[in-house]
């Protein structure tokens, strides 16, 4: 069975993008069996899956990850293969999804007046749109048997897309700057995650660990923040991973070429990183597996 990981921080910019697209890369390379779920309008992620894999801004016509939500079709229907692996691309309507509708386009069109009116009573009645955050996890079932890893590229922001992230994957990638604003940040996501929890006493997830990005081992202000991460992640109950991704000149200049990081960039400082990171999480993630299954 997959092991599904959501890469998310509620603050924009840290490398989520470049670490799902690097991982992805690095897992696909070694023969696992990668998902790639593209859940940011701006799409960067399939920007860097290949020349003209982006969905264009305008096109209504290609299925995508909204079409899934909206229940127009499945999962399956959207998958498209990649220089990452598989890919569930993105439209830049993504951020217009707000839940589940009352009544669908299909149904509408096909029930009649008194039966769209009675289906919607029905549906107010029973409660419907109190299980939004559930439908991501519904969507993915049927393809988490078919792959090693499914990794989602969340939006920089606490939105329904990010809650239905957090509440599908059974682990959460953090990407965070060794600086004050990722801590804020970081505290910011683990407060949405204990609330969560509260609430949903089925909720798989747990924190695979904080992944420090754009790192610079010179800088004493850098080192002091990871110290602080550090103490963060164990009253998490998780980690700071120990391989930390330096700042390479090619992770700006990676997404013009729509190539992800290690293909553009093989030996470049960051892409080294990320192959060395890949290892790691690797191994945590078959820690915290086994943990489940004997703990």
């Amino acid at each position: 069975m997959g092991v599904i990981v959501s890469v998310t921080n509620q603050k924009g910019g840290v490398g989520k993008t470049v670490t799902v697209s690097s991982l992805a890369s690095a897992l696909n390379s070694q023969g696992y069996k990668v998902l790639s779920v593209d859940l940011d309008p701006q799409r960067n992620l399939d920007m860097v899956a290949g020349k003209g894999m982006a969905i264009k801004v305008g096109d209504v016509t290609t299925k995508s990850v909204l079409n899934v939500l909206k229940g127009e079709c499945s999962l399956e229907e959207i998958i498209v293969p990649s220089s990452i692996g598989d890919l569930a691309r993105a439209s830049n309507l993504l951020s217009q999804w707000a839940g589940q509708p009352l009544i669908t386009r299909t149904e509408f069109e096909k029930l009649s007046q008194e039966e769209c009116f009675a289906t919607m009573s029905k549906r107010y009645k029973e409660g419907w749109g109190e299980n939004d955050h559930r439908v991501l996890k519904m969507k993915l079932a049927p393809v988490k048997d078919k792959y090693d890893f499914i990794l989602m590229d969340t939006n920089p922001s606490l939105t329904l897309l990010t809650v239905n992230s957090l509440f599908a994957a059974d682990y959460v990638l953090i990407p965070a700057f060794a600086e004050a604003a990722s801590r804020e940040a970081i505290i910011e996501l683990w407060d949405t995650i204990r609330g969560m929890k509260a609430f949903n006493p089925d909720m798989r997830l747990q924190v695979a660990g904080i992944l420090v990005t754009k790192f610079n081992k010179r800088n004493r202000n850098a080192n002091g923040y990871v110290r602080v991460f550090e103490k963060m992640a164990k009253s998490m109950g998780t980690i700071v991973f120990q391989q930390k991704i330096r700042q390479g000149v090619s992770v700006t200049e990676y997404l013009t070429p729509q190539m992800d990081l290690l293909s553009y960039d093989t030996t470049g400082i960051s892409s080294v990183d990320y192959k060395q990171f890949a290892k790691e999480f690797l191994e945590r993630i078959h820690t915290m597996e086994e943990a489940r299954k004997y703990g």
